[in-house]
């Protein structure tokens, strides 16, 4: 599997939000995670407690100002505990992840298929009802369009990859989900390949929205596909 990287300046802010969750948890502080896309992290503690968001409230202007996103705060006990609740965001953590800082209780960590198939499910319908709410919402402006493509991009790739290992062809690099998507669903490779691409260069989202259509026609096909699965 490849590596997941963090650009440099993205390490450094995962680094100060480490420290800011070990003074603010001190001795239950377990680990910092990152993972996926868009700053997104997972922070482990022994508990958590109301007066440990408190403290942690105030800082989480000064991440977001460094482009990371509000972490999620848990508990390893609870994270065993949901990995049939939320079987994709789990599976994206343990494929694709960087330690920041402790050790993540993930030692014998493993999705039941038969989760991460229902939750493939729902994600593919979802997707195509968010698009098109997305569409309707954007009311016509390009940039808002553009917005919503991108924003799309790192799930779709996530759906598709998760759809790919449920097929026995766990895929890891845009080029095997490119080939997966063709080969196995029969999706249009050009604007698989142009929508997953946005996962590096999410600046590029305006000029997919003339291929809008065509994206959206590629996530009724997908919706089609993993909704057989149920015949």
């Amino acid at each position: 599997m490849p590596a997941f990287s963090l650009p440099l300046t993205t390490k450094r802010a995962f680094n100060r939000m480490a420290a800011d969750l070990r003074r603010a948890l001190d001795e239950r502080f377990v680990a910092l995670v990152a993972y996926g896309a868009a700053g997104a992290s997972a922070a482990f503690a022994s508990t958590v407690t109301p007066g440990d968001l408190d403290a942690l409230g105030p800082l989480v202007e000064s991440w977001h100002r460094d482009g990371l996103a509000t972490p999620l705060v848990i508990t390893p006990d609870e994270f065993h505990r949901s990995l049939d609740a939320f079987p994709i965001e789990y599976q994206t953590m343990l494929d694709h992840h960087v330690v920041i800082a402790g050790d993540p209780p993930f030692a014998g960590v493993a999705v039941r298929p038969e989760d991460l198939r229902r939750a493939c499910e729902a994600q593919a319908r979802g997707h195509l009802i968010h698009l098109r709410q997305g569409w309707l919402q954007a009311a016509g402006h390009d940039h808002a369009l553009g917005d919503l493509i991108a924003r799309s991009a790192e799930p779709f790739r996530a759906l598709l990859g998760h759809v790919a290992r449920l097929h026995g062809r766990p895929h890891h690099t845009n080029t095997e989900i490119v080939a997966f998507a063709e080969e196995r669903v029969g999706l249009p490779a050009g604007i698989v390949k142009a929508v997953i691409d946005l996962t590096h260069h999410p600046e590029h989202g305006d000029a997919l929205v003339a291929r809008l259509g065509e994206y959206l026609r590629a996530t009724e096909q997908l919706w089609s596909f993993v909704d057989a699965w149920r015949s």
